[in-house]
């Protein structure tokens, strides 16, 4: 039981890392997956400019959030 609980407690000293962004491309069934123009996440958009990569419009909406919490991760749509 001593095993049992020395391992608990050096499990509960462990600070849990943060997750990279999670980013979801919706694409309709059968349809062609086409380059990223929108994403969201919960009330904010982000639109893609003129010129823009995926990548920085990714990198843009990343940006203007905030960090999540230890062990939790932002979780963008894209459109």
């Amino acid at each position: 039981m001593q095993n049992l609980e020395k391992r608990i407690s050096l499990l509960e000293q462990i600070e849990p890392r943060r997750i990279g962004p999670i980013f979801i491309h919706i694409v309709g069934l059968g349809a062609k997956a086409n380059e990223i123009e929108r994403v969201t996440s919960g009330n904010r958009e982000w639109k893609r400019e003129p010129f823009e990569s995926e990548k920085s419009l990714k990198d843009r909406a990343v940006n203007q959030v905030q960090p999540p919490k230890a062990g939790c991760s932002n979780v963008f749509l894209c459109y």
